[in-house]
Parts: C-alpha cells; sequence; structure tokens
C-alpha cells in the first residue's frame, strides 16, 4: 500500500470515529439535559463533560473539541447579557476605563423565578444577532470577566466532573457566592449552555448528513 493511500485510510478512520464519537456525545448531552430536568441534578456534570468534548477540549496544549474538528468553522449567536469587546471600548472611550473591568458579577441571561423556590433560564443566548467565531464565543464573559464560557464549562468538568478535584478552584467558589433557592447558579447555566448547542446541532445534523454521504 502506497503513503499516500495509508494517509487516505488513516484519515477515514479518523473522520469515522470522529463521527461516532459526535454522535455519542449529543446523545449524552440529551441524555444529561433531560435527566436534569427530571430531578437528577447531578446530572449537570454530564453536561459539562459533553461540552468539553464538544467545544474546547485540548491535549497537550493541542485544541482536540469535536465541533470545529467536524464542522470545521462553527459560528454560534453571542450570550445575552455579555459585555462585548465593542461595548468594552466605547465605555472606554467615554468613560477612560473598560466595563468588564468594573463587573464583579452579572447574570448572562434571563432567569424566571417561579414562586415556589424554582427557577428557570428563560433566555441565555441571544439568536436575534448575528453569530460569531467559536473562539471568541467562548472567550465571552459570563458571571465576571475571568468566568468565560471557556473558564466556566472547564471548570465544572474538571473540578467537578470529568475529575474530583479536593479544591472548586476559583471560578466555582465564586459562582457559589450567588445562590439560587434550588441550585447553585453555573449549574443552571450549564444545562441552558447544553440546551442551546443541542440545539445547534440538531440543526446542523442535516448539512452533516450531506456532507458525509
Amino acid at each position: 500500500m502506497g503513503r499516500e493511500l495509508k494517509v487516505l485510510m488513516a484519515n477515514r478512520r479518523k473522520k469515522a470515529k470522529s463521527l461516532i464519537d459526535l454522535d455519542d456525545a449529543i446523545n449524552n448531552l440529551e441524555l444529561g439535559v433531560k435527566a436534569f430536568h427530571s430531578g437528577q441534578t447531578s446530572a449537570y456534570r454530564i453536561v459539562a463533560t459533553q461540552l468539553r468534548i464538544l467545544l474546547c477540549d485540548s491535549i497537550k496544549g493541542r485544541d482536540n473539541s469535536l465541533l470545529p474538528r467536524i464542522f470545521g468553522h462553527v459560528r454560534l449567536h453571542p450570550i445575552l447579557a455579555s459585555v462585548t469587546q465593542e461595548l468594552d471600548r466605547e465605555w472606554e472611550a467615554k468613560f477612560g476605563y473598560l466595563l468588564s473591568e468594573r463587573v464583579d458579577f452579572q447574570l448572562p441571561g434571563v432567569l424566571r423565578f417561579d414562586g415556589k423556590g424554582g427557577s428557570t433560564i428563560e433566555e441565555l443566548f441571544d439568536e436575534r444577532r448575528e453569530p460569531i467565531d467559536l473562539v471568541k464565543w467562548l472567550d465571552q464573559m459570563t458571571f465576571s470577566k475571568e468566568i468565560t464560557i471557556r473558564e466556566l464549562i472547564r471548570s465544572v468538568a474538571n473540578k467537578e466532573a470529568a475529575h474530583s478535584d479536593e479544591d472548586y478552584g476559583r471560578t466555582l467558589r465564586k459562582t457559589q457566592s450567588v445562590k439560587l433557592p434550588d441550585q447553585d447558579i453555573h449549574v443552571k447555566f450549564i444545562v441552558g449552555i447544553g440546551e442551546y448547542i443541542l440545539k445547534v446541532l440538531k440543526s446542523q445534523m442535516t448539512e452533516l448528513d450531506t456532507k458525509y454521504t
């Protein structure tokens, strides 16, 4: 077998495995979201692990995220309440400092409280705005400048889900300082991110089927 053919066969095997992994990740993500809403609160850890695999995984400093590996250029809607770079520059021009540096804690989406101790996320991503590149999407601030989407996903995955660290770390200690009646606030938002990614993936599967058949 010639070298070029060997490379072609190896690439096909990698592509086939990636597609199997994508199917499993979608199924696991959906199971995690459904289990969470059925009362199994700890299922948010499953959601966080799958989000890391799909969006912000790495091996020895090299990006190994599943979505860009399969789809190439990934674009997602911006978070609803994030302080954007454009707003930061505008604020700096007017007032001489970055708005993001003065935000100690914010709610990145709209929460609805039911009056019985429960709460749900009504809106987290602004689908009326143009989607942005995955790297910029992951670098958006959520609760504070330091807690980006990437940092939130990886903190939950590393500290609670895929690993069990002895300490929560700075990110989760900060989110735990703001309590909801029913769950820690980061739990709600991890599941909210998972729900959005599921919605995006389901809309992309037709395109993927066309590409690989």
